[in-house]
């Protein structure tokens, strides 16, 4: 059995299996980490086994991860991650001084934390320009269709967000700017494309059926729903 907090749902297989901070990277997170990292100083707070702490140091940035598991600590050691760890806890005061990095990311991790609301307060005031947060989105559609965002699935949450939670949380007195905005599109073109295979009554016609249903689906608008959300707030002090 993988080191655990017994009782927790925090596991090294959880932490494979839901993509915290192990190292494997998607698109999306990078995409992200490049577009919105500021200055030199970067604070991954919550960076579970510590990949995102890693990225970024091997690209230049003095990194600090923040993880209140030892055993997350522990792996990341064992990997060889590049970048300082500290051990500390979002419940509680963080172990930094007023404005001690350019850039703060939470990626994923406000949903683990009881009290959000004071987790924000203090994430804000160990920042001194930019708060970048994810979380996941509160889901009020799929379940009519018998389905489920793949968030969903993670014993660990103790919340979901819509777009206005999100904005009321990080809009303290500290925000000069906040932009709210989806990440991880559903993929709904790639879903239909692969499971709906139209079928003619007359023969001969399902070819033309699948091409004209392919045409249709390919010019479908941007897709409007999120698993998660991402959170962008330039600070003032």
């Amino acid at each position: 059995m993988a080191a655990a907090n017994q009782g927790t749902g925090y596991s090294l297989e959880n932490a494979r299996e839901f993509g915290w901070g192990t190292g494997a990277l998607t698109d999306e997170r990078r995409e992200l980490l490049h577009n919105h990292v500021q200055g030199r100083t970067v604070l991954d707070a919550g960076c579970g086994v510590g990949g995102f702490v890693d990225y970024l140091s091997r690209r230049g940035f003095e990194a600090t991860g923040l993880e209140k598991h030892d055993f997350f600590l522990a792996e990341a050691r064992k990997i060889g991650f590049q970048g300082n760890f500290v051990r500390g806890d979002l419940s509680s005061t963080l172990p930094f001084r007023d404005r001690a990095f350019d850039t703060t990311i939470c990626l994923d991790v406000l949903e683990h934390v009881e009290n959000d609301v004071a987790a924000v307060r203090e994430l804000a005031r160990v920042t001194r320009q930019r708060l970048v947060i994810a979380v996941p989105h509160e889901d009020k559609w799929m379940s009519r269709y018998g389905l489920v965002f793949s968030p969903y699935r993670d014993p660990t949450h103790l919340r979901y967000y819509t777009p206005d939670s999100l904005g009321a949380l990080v809009n303290g007195p500290w925000a000069a700017k906040v932009d709210v905005s989806g990440e991880y599109p559903i993929k709904f073109r790639e879903l239909a494309l692969d499971f709906l295979k139209p079928t003619a009554t007359t023969p001969g016609l399902s070819p033309i059926y699948r091409k004209l249903f392919r045409f249709f689906v390919d010019r479908t608008g941007p897709p409007s729903l999120f698993m998660n959300l991402v959170a962008v707030v330039d600070l003032q002090w």
